[in-house]
């Protein structure tokens, strides 16, 4: 019983532990100066086209959602109108894969014509690619549809929860 105070042990448990709050703070401080989280773009947005899209016999409203993990994203192309049912299940199941660097956007994934054009010409399935800038709660880029060899200028502006609802309803109701 008597050696286990032995003067070697406690100096050497008290070097490891004064090592380990040693390396922990100046770990902790380097994160903090140095390490900093992606800018947040998950959300909805709604894009205004330059043009028609390719195939589609009159102009669509499209939403960009867009949900994000860290440099990582996932995203749905939708019509402006498109009933909840179909807005959950591109949530569920996003058809567009990219990734965030700086405050560029790079989304690619194959996209039913019929799910982003109100009237198609036909039911195919087209290669889409987007390239973009973010800019505090708006996007400008292009966008790439596979079948064509032009690129589709756009901008997008991001929709309140709220907004995005009424706008889902209201968009389709054009007379």
């Amino acid at each position: 019983m008597k050696n286990h105070f032995n003067l070697k042990s406690l100096a050497f448990y008290g070097v490891a532990i004064s090592s380990v709050l040693l390396l922990f703070k100046v770990v902790s401080a380097y994160g903090e100066a140095n390490l900093k989280a992606q800018t947040s773009i998950q959300g909805r947005y709604l894009l205004s086209l330059d043009q028609n899209l390719p195939d589609c016999l009159e102009l669509s409203n499209l939403v960009l959602d867009i949900q994000q993990s860290g440099i990582y994203l996932n995203g749905s192309l939708l019509l402006a109108e498109s009933s909840s049912h179909k807005a959950r299940v591109g949530e569920k199941r996003p058809t567009l894969t990219g990734k965030l660097s700086d405050r560029t956007l790079q989304l690619t994934g194959n996209v039913p014509l019929a799910t982003i054009c109100r009237r198609p010409v036909a039911a195919v399935v087209n290669a889409i690619a987007i390239s973009s800038q973010f800019q505090s709660e708006r996007i400008v880029g292009k966008l790439d549809i596979g079948t064509t060899a032009r690129e589709i200028a756009f901008t997008a502006k991001r929709l309140e929860s709220g907004e995005s609802n009424s706008r889902e309803s209201g968009v389709g109701s054009r007379e």
